[in-house]
């Protein structure tokens, strides 16, 4: 790819400035989240990619990264992928590429998204297109690391800090296929307030021709997703030790719970009713020939809609009370989800068997 002058030397003026911008991509960029994306300028179609030492092009908001060790792998060079080009992007008019002439590379840009929450699944996905000699082998992928680290030192200092990606990262399956815009995906909970956006190549071609890699990327996304059927994963125990000052009552129609739980977290409540029937007396005499069948009983549990605010003073209202009688039972658990040293874990209470007065 090619850059025409004019535009080296007005984003050259530049330059020392920009150096200074935070990995987070500057202040005004953080209000572009629409749709629920949290990533910033993930489409690329911010206006005015920046220049950076010693003729990269990148997109506001992102970050390069790359493992530099000759001669197996060496530095690939950054680019705008422009409509008005012969590389179409995915869709609108830029897209962020990178490549290389004769060498491979292991590279690409990330992003530190600040001012997620806590132990809530979030979904990355980015589109990826692959190009090199018949055979190569993409090795493209996204990941999200649930610390929100920061991987490299800023802006003049891109080499990956430690050689390794943060250990926690929740990487993509790897893209399979060459000359096609394919859409990776991953999900991952934040441990704290940020999580990182990382794209991932590292191509590879054997063969007799001199090896060329093109790596497109476009149309990025970072958006809140629901557990599955919007219930909390189960919790390990019933009998949390970080779960107390339990209290629950039943006025008119109304189940009031609550709890408080030794750290922040988040809120929800599994539930069933059930009616206190008669004992019933067999009319049948058995006799030692009569097999009686083994009857299973799939508890109803119903589940009210998880507050994802962490909080240490969690409380919830079940209405619909009314349709029980004196003497009926409300089958509670308490579930609480917090966030622990490597992954976010499910505190559990119950069950807590509440008869209706």
């Amino acid at each position: 790819m090619q850059t025409s002058r004019w535009r080296y030397v007005a984003i050259l003026l530049s330059l020392c400035s920009l150096l200074l911008v935070l990995p987070s991509g500057d202040a005004s960029l953080s209000v572009r989240a629409y749709n629920g994306n949290v990533l910033v300028n993930g489409d690329f179609e911010d206006s005015g990619f920046n220049w950076f030492y010693p003729n990269h092009f990148l997109a506001p908001g992102w970050y390069r990264w790359w493992i530099n060790q000759p001669p197996a792998t060496m530095i690939p060079e950054y680019d705008d992928g422009r409509s008005e080009n012969r590389w179409p992007p995915y869709e609108g008019k830029h897209m962020q590429v990178y490549f290389k002439w004769g060498s491979n590379y292991h590279a690409g840009i990330y992003q530190v998204i600040e001012n997620v929450t806590p132990c809530v699944p979030y979904e990355f996905t980015m589109y990826v297109n692959s190009r090199g000699n018949v055979g190569t082998a993409p090795h493209a992928r996204v990941g999200l690391d649930p610390q929100g680290t920061q991987i490299t030192l800023d802006h003049v200092h891109n080499d990956l800090i430690g050689g390794q990606m943060p250990p926690l990262t929740t990487w993509s399956t790897e893209q399979t296929a060459l000359n096609a815009w394919e859409r990776l995906s991953t999900t991952a909970e934040p441990l704290g307030t940020r999580l990182t956006a990382i794209t991932f190549a590292n191509p590879f071609y054997v063969g007799e021709q001199t090896p060329w890699y093109d790596t497109w990327w476009d149309t990025g996304a970072v958006q809140q997703v629901s557990f599955p059927d919007g219930k909390l994963p189960e919790p390990a125990s019933w009998d949390s030790p970080y779960i107390n000052t339990v209290q629950h009552s039943i006025i008119g129609d109304t189940l009031n719970l609550s709890w408080n739980t030794t750290v922040l977290a988040s809120t929800q409540v599994w539930y069933y009713m059930e009616q206190v029937s008669a004992p019933m007396t067999p009319t049948v005499t058995l006799t030692p020939t009569v097999f009686i069948p083994l009857v299973m009983r799939s508890v109803p549990w119903q589940i009210t809609t998880l507050n994802l605010a962490p909080t240490t003073t969690h409380n919830v209202s079940i209405t619909g009370m009314g349709a029980l009688q004196s003497g009926d039972k409300v089958v509670v658990r308490l579930l609480s989800r917090r966030p622990g040293p490597t992954a976010c874990v499910t505190e559990g209470y119950g069950d807590i068997e509440i008869v209706k007065p």
